[in-house]
């Protein structure tokens, strides 16, 4: 479940017209409601959730060298190799029980087999099932005593169509349909990363297995198998992390499924990224190999670079496999996972992620729009000799309607605050509350005129709307930036998710909003967007520039 909250008592959220709005004021209330919305408290504070990412190694800790040289293994060359191996015209597409697919399946269990690791199938490192197929599993167990029972999986479907059918080409059917991109990609990034981990001195604390599905592309049948007849106690099964389709990287854009099938997995995931625009889904489907073990209640990732032209062609071939992007890609994946194994407490199952979506997402987002004022009008800019803001509007029983401001009118100042353009206004109207002097220059008159407005309630002097999400349980998730506010001038942006204030975790929105209103200026905010996280300074006394005509 979502709750949301929503802090501003000023409410500048104007349009490309101008400010709107009525003056009403969103405020702290500690014993009642604020407008529109009730303050929601910390009943959704997942307090196991934030216990496990708190204590979770940070991306910031110092890696030893047998990390460095395990990550370094992860390169171009062994990458292009597994690819140009899996995606070979002899494989013929790989199609599950085919000779290409136990091609495929004798490469992933020898490689596995070199890099020393244990079989973990019911037949060496292979679990068959009918009529011909088979996974292929691989254990390297965990270092600590007491953690090396839970088990955290990496895997990736190594089958492909074949030479297509009508069920499943989208090309020509009856031409091999090599799968370098869907899913020899994926595959080879397992087989990357099992190498990496076979390198560390000391492995992980938790048992890593690895895992090649077959037949995949037949509806998850390998991953439905593995589930309903697991080669480990599924109860040990903690985590999951699922690869498809990793080869195509474009726009610097990762997508990743599951954030929200455990709390605190988007900001986990976000403080490793080494640089990656993720796009978060809400959504969870039946339609890859994660699905199996999500629907028994076990939280996962996938990573995935989105579906292209070429998907279930026979076109997706070697040389568009983008392999400079894979290992980024791969060795990102090293070091979530690698922080996952040895994180001193896992995240729970969030149950609501069964039956959240994207389209759900969208109304969230859509419905914490606020388009209220605190002074009521819509203006246009000028420059040269008429520079300055000039009112096109005034709403009825507005602070500007009260002052007897009309359409027509050029703001000269406000306050202390000499206007020369829409960001001083915007600027001006924030600050100001109770009150207030407006000197404006009305077209009928030779002479300046002073008004007196009356702006409401003293503004929270960051300028931010903001819900929690359970999903993300130590942060908030900015609604709203107030144009003119502090927070506008730092760059903030309605979307962003603030996880640190003043350089500290806060454990939830009450202690946020302590926090904003007692801390001194600069603020330091500590801010994820898009999976990208870093540090932005806010300084509450920071005014407008003036901007060249």
């Amino acid at each position: 479940m979502i709750r949301h909250h929503r802090l501003t008592p000023l409410g500048i959220l104007s349009g490309s017209t101008g400010i709107r709005g009525n003056g009403r004021v969103d405020r702290v209330d500690r014993g009642g409601a604020a407008w529109p919305l009730r303050i929601c408290r910390a009943a959704w504070f997942l307090a196991a959730g934030l216990a496990w990412l708190a204590a979770a190694p940070s991306a910031a800790i110092e890696r030893d060298a047998s990390y460095a040289r395990a990550l370094e293994s992860i390169t171009v060359e062994n990458l292009r190799g597994h690819v140009a191996f899996l995606a070979d015209d002899r494989l013929e597409g790989r199609e599950a029980g085919s000779r290409g697919g136990q091609a495929a399946g004798d490469y992933l269990a020898k490689q596995l087999a070199d890099h020393g690791l244990e079989p973990a199938g019911d037949d060496g490192f292979f679990q068959p099932f009918s009529p011909h197929y088979r996974n292929v599993l691989a254990r390297l167990p965990g270092s600590d005593p007491r953690l090396r029972g839970e088990v955290i999986i990496v895997g990736a479907h190594y089958d492909h169509v074949g030479r297509g059918s009508a069920r499943n080409s989208r090309g020509r059917i009856g031409q091999i349909h090599n799968g370098a991109d869907d899913n020899a990609s994926g595959t080879s990034a397992m087989l990357e990363l099992a190498e990496a981990f076979a390198l560390l001195v000391e492995p992980p604390k938790r048992t890593i297995l690895f895992v090649g599905w077959d037949a995949e592309e037949k509806r998850m049948l390998g991953s439905q198998h593995w589930a309903a007849h697991p080669t480990v106690p599924l109860e040990n099964v903690v985590f999951n992390f699922n690869m498809d389709m990793i080869g195509r990287l474009r726009n610097e854009t990762v997508y990743v499924f599951g954030t929200r099938s455990a709390p605190g997995l988007r900001r986990f995931t976000s403080e490793r990224n080494p640089g990656f625009d993720l796009a978060f889904d809400w959504t969870t489907q039946p339609n890859a190999d994660h699905w199996p073990l999500f629907d028994r209640g076990i939280p996962y990732l996938m990573f995935h670079t989105g579906k292209h032209a070429e998907y279930h062609t026979e076109r997706d071939d070697l040389e568009l496999i983008d392999h400079e992007g894979m290992r980024r890609l791969a060795r990102f994946l090293f070091a979530v996972v690698h922080d996952m194994a040895n994180a001193p407490e896992m995240p729970g199952f969030r149950t609501a992620a069964r039956h959240e979506t994207n389209w759900m997402r969208g109304q969230w987002h859509a419905s914490s729009r606020d388009s209220g004022s605190r002074l009521g009008i819509r203006w246009r800019e000028s420059v040269g000799e008429d520079e300055g803001v000039r009112l096109t509007g005034v709403e009825s029983g507005s602070p500007a309607a009260s002052a007897q401001l009309r359409p027509g009118d050029r703001i000269v100042r406000l306050g202390e605050q000499e206007i020369r353009n829409g960001d001083e206004l915007r600027w001006a109207v924030f600050h100001a509350s109770g009150p207030t002097e407006l000197v404006i220059e009305r077209p009928s008159e030779s002479e300046p005129r002073a008004l007196t407005t009356e702006l409401p309630e003293q503004p929270l002097r960051v300028g931010i709307t903001w819900r929690v999400d359970a999903a993300s349980p130590g942060a908030v998730v900015l609604t709203g930036v107030v144009p003119g506010s502090p927070a506008a001038l730092a760059g903030l942006r309605a979307g962003d998710r603030i996880y640190q204030v003043g350089g500290r975790d806060f454990a939830d929105e009450d202690e946020f909003a302590d926090r904003l209103k007692e801390l001194p200026s600069p603020l330091e905010l500590l801010i994820e967007r898009q999976g990208r996280v870093e540090p932005i300074l806010v300084r509450f006394d920071a005014a407008p520039c003036r901007r060249a005509a």
